[in-house]
């Protein structure tokens, strides 16, 4: 199984027993898995990651994950009993892998980043916005991304612009169209 995980600049992660040091690639074991307990931590919501690392040196993998898989209901973490990075990816990419991950799993509850009709990223990178009507603004550099639902929560379309100073300004609300919202 394919997940996500956030490390700490140096590709460690407190668990348990303290602190434990990956290696890309390796596949690493330990004898059983249970949330919040034992086992290697990951999350199937890409965004939920930023839950538990979110500083701007913390690192961001694709992993695959192995064994009798334990699920406890707190946002999408999961545990496992053998864990492989696969894939280094940026947070901007992280953020890219939620929105889709949002899309095919529409009902599934929000990640703690995503914001309810309006946002601001602020400089930070990117903000979600999910919404009837979302909208979004940030600094130059930001990445908005915007969810519009329906009134059964239903997706019906996607929007992500970068504020570039150019097309898109900050400190600007932008809607779903990528039109400036009064």
């Amino acid at each position: 199984m394919l997940a996500y995980k956030g490390f700490n600049s140096d590709l460690t992660c407190t668990m348990g027993k303290g602190k434990y040091q990956y290696v890309p690639g390796k596949w690493h074991r330990e004898d059983e898995a249970k949330c919040a307990n034992t086992g290697f931590h990951a999350t199937d919501n890409p965004l939920d990651v930023l839950a538990y690392y979110h500083k701007d040196d913390d690192r961001y993998f694709i992993v695959e994950l192995a064994g009798n898989i334990d699920e406890d209901a707190v946002n999408s973490r999961i545990s496992a009993p053998e864990i492989r990075l696969v894939r280094e990816i940026s947070r901007n990419e992280l953020y890219h892998e939620g929105v889709l991950w949002m899309v095919i799993h529409e009902k599934a509850p929000l990640a703690a980043v995503v914001k309810h009709e309006k946002g601001n990223a602020a400089g930070d990178g990117n903000v979600v916005v999910r919404g009837i009507k979302p909208k979004a603004k940030g600094q130059i550099g930001d990445m908005i991304y915007l969810v519009k639902e329906n009134k059964k929560g239903e997706i019906v379309e996607v929007g992500s612009y970068q504020i570039d100073g150019k097309t898109y300004h900050p400190d600007v609300y932008y809607d779903i169209r990528g039109k400036k919202v009064v």
